[in-house]
């Protein structure tokens, strides 16, 4: 994995989300700790390689 830097201040914010995140989590809902973790990762510009090729799909035009 390459190693990506990002601006310093960026980067404490997301480490003090995710404190925030261990902090709050709840047992019950572990769906939502993972989503919250993405939205993190999101927020610093982040995603699965799966997300660009989706993002570039061509839709088909319907003929009118």
């Amino acid at each position: 994995m390459q190693d990506r830097y990002i601006n310093s201040e960026l980067y404490d914010l997301a480490v003090s989300d995710l404190e925030t995140i261990a902090r709050t989590f709840e047992p019950a809902a572990p769906d939502d700790l993972r989503t919250r973790i993405i939205e993190v990762l999101g927020d610093l510009g982040m995603w699965p390689i799966d997300c660009q090729y989706r993002q570039q799909a061509v839709l088909p035009h319907v003929a009118a």
